[in-house]
């Protein structure tokens, strides 16, 4: 199994276990606390998620990418690791700061105060976090960074729900994710002391590493903050004009619609290391490869998922989040065509961006993120959230279309026009299949969910086999090992 694989395989697993904790999760906890109370608990979160990324610095990214190409050279790794420790303990508490003299101010409504003090404790662990799993990223120990997210995942899952069932309610979710990662910072502390030494860097290396992660971590926080804006920026925009109880039905279609893109966000978290290292040995052939066979099972995986979510938006929401959530069906219809072409864009930007086109890709990002925001702030008013479902679904596709324009002028050659041709007809024909017979079928929410599914594989894995796209001896592998 070659190293690339292997960490896609490891990224993937975490990817789907993150999955099924979230899909437990959510169902639970909306049938706890109240609709208005999820629609608060969607914006603090959201807000919180800016807040965090902006703290890392990128620093996650940065580490990842300069210690994977000084595997073998264990001082250089140490001095790097203990650079980034430093840089992220120094972005913690700069913010930290800022959030505390925030609350002094009075711009904050009283109802958010508790929630900035949590999120003043939250960064430096989160920080440390990051830096943790980037330099096992980056050391292609994907897997123990994966069991190390996905452990902080299901305590935090765990006690969120007992607080907010016990009457701590979004108050307690919260308290329950800053405690997650107090204890799985310190435990990851230990875990990294095993492949990588680190301590109090002196000026030597402070010298020598931090203008490099700082200005690399910086272009990446530029692209981070402008890429989770597509995604939060709606939210906050939606509980602004419209209030909790629309946020909470807006978030009902934003979780899973981003549920579709966990393939492509693999192997998106494992080619940045991958390709920094082939393009230092200057494989290009290789990283064509790779660009490819990415391209090929993100288109899969995104049709697979994607079809079956968007034909079964109405019967999914009812199920999952209960009857009250099933006007947000044809939003979740217009994330899922938008998610498409993200999902798309989110395998071949990061080959950009470990071979220099970093200020490219942010700009693309940026661009992207300015489309979203003025569709938002025209058609959330107007339309509530189907316009904020269209302004993002929109924004999506410009971002496409930029990293594809970035791609014709890269050194990199494109997929062959033909086989892309071949392969949105396969996967155009399996949507319309499927989405017709689950119109026709007109099953009960429940019933449909049961039945449904099976068949869409089925046409899924029929089309595809034939087409060439997926090998008939992987498919009797799979049989046979499941027999």
């Amino acid at each position: 199994m070659t190293s690339l694989l292997r960490s896609v395989l490891s990224i993937f697993s975490g990817k789907v276990a993150g999955i099924i904790i979230g899909f437990v999760f959510t169902p639970i906890l909306v049938r706890i606390i109240s609709q208005p109370q999820y629609g608060v608990y969607a914006s603090v979160f959201a807000a919180y998620s800016i807040v965090t990324l902006i703290s890392k610095g990128g620093l996650f990214d940065a580490t990842r990418k300069m210690v994977s190409e000084y595997i073998g050279d264990k001082d250089t790794i140490s001095s790097i690791v203990s650079t980034s420790l430093c840089l992220s303990v120094f972005y913690a508490l700069i913010v930290s700061s800022i959030a505390i003299i925030i609350t002094w101010t009075g711009i904050i409504p009283d109802i958010y105060i508790p929630y900035v003090w949590i999120l003043a404790g939250l960064v430096l662990f989160r920080n440390i976090f990051a830096i943790i799993r980037g330099t096992l990223y980056g050391l292609q120990h994907e897997s123990i960074g994966e069991i190390l997210k996905v452990s902080q995942r299901i305590v935090y899952s765990i006690l969120a729900l007992l607080l907010a069932y016990i009457g701590y309610d979004v108050f307690g979710v919260f308290v329950a994710y800053v405690l997650s990662f107090v204890v799985f910072t310190g435990f990851g502390l230990v875990l990294l002391f095993r492949y990588s030494s680190y301590s109090l860097p002196e000026v030597a290396d402070l010298t020598s590493y931090t203008h490099e992660l700082v200005s690399f971590g910086g272009y990446q926080l530029i692209g981070g903050i402008s890429a989770l804006l597509l995604y939060k920026s709606d939210i906050l925009l939606v509980e602004f004009y419209e209030g909790t109880t629309s946020t909470a039905l807006y978030q009902s279609a934003i979780i899973p619609a981003e549920m579709i893109w966990f393939v492509p966000s693999a192997i998106q978290l494992a080619f940045l290391q991958h390709t920094a290292s082939l393009w230092s040995d200057d494989e290009i052939d290789k990283i064509n490869e790779n660009i490819k066979i990415g391209v090929k099972y993100s288109v899969l995986s995104l049709a697979l998922f994607g079809v079956g979510l968007f034909s079964l938006a109405e019967p999914f929401l009812a199920i999952y989040f209960g009857p009250e959530y099933t006007d947000s069906s044809t939003v979740l219809q217009l994330l899922i065509i938008g998610t498409i072409f993200f999902g798309i864009s989110r395998v071949i930007a990061p080959v950009f961006q470990a071979t220099g086109l970093v200020k490219q890709t942010e700009l693309i990002t940026v661009c992207a993120l300015v489309v979203n925001i003025s569709l938002n702030l025209i058609l959330i008013p107007m339309y509530g959230i189907i316009g904020a479902g269209i302004g993002t679904a929109t924004s999506y596709v410009v971002m496409f279309v930029g990293n594809f324009l970035l791609w014709i002028h890269s050194p990199f050659d494109l997929v062959p026009k033909d086989w892309v041709i071949k392969l949105v007809l396969v996967q155009s024909l399996f949507a319309v299949c499927f989405f017709t017979f689950v119109s026709w079928s007109n099953f009960p929410p429940l019933i449909s969910l049961i039945v449904s599914p099976p068949v869409g594989l089925l046409l899924f894995l029929g089309m595809n086999v034939m087409a060439g796209f997926i090998p008939a001896w992987k498919i009797r592998s799979a049989v046979s090992q499941i027999g």
